[in-house]
């Protein structure tokens, strides 16, 4: 058994790249166990600091997309949630703007 040591998916013993992540495997068989990653939580603050700081979440998901694909789609999604309530808001503040001025 052999176990990838970013996702820690099982993989094929004799396989030099991860077939889930695409990380290159160590060529010794001597990871046995699969790797923890305490670090990935995936934590809701990441999505908390995306929407209040859209520009840090997407930074944070291209920085983070390989390495900690939990954190990085928690900032994605709130910086992508975030994009899409300040256009709702721009189209609603349009349509007020044009009701008022058609209602004159």
């Amino acid at each position: 058994m052999k176990y990838c040591p970013n996702c820690g998916k099982q993989v094929d013993p004799k396989a030099v790249i991860c077939p889930y992540c695409g990380v290159s495997l160590p060529l010794s068989s001597s990871s046995s166990t699969p790797a923890t990653t305490t670090d990935d939580t995936g934590s809701a603050w990441w999505g908390v600091l995306g929407f209040f700081v859209p520009v840090a979440g997407l930074v944070l998901y291209i920085v983070w997309h390989n390495s900690e694909p939990k954190n990085a789609k928690s900032a994605g999604i709130g910086a992508l949630i975030q994009v899409g309530v300040s256009i709702a808001f721009v189209i609603f503040c349009f349509f007020i703007i044009l009701l008022a001025n058609l209602s004159d």
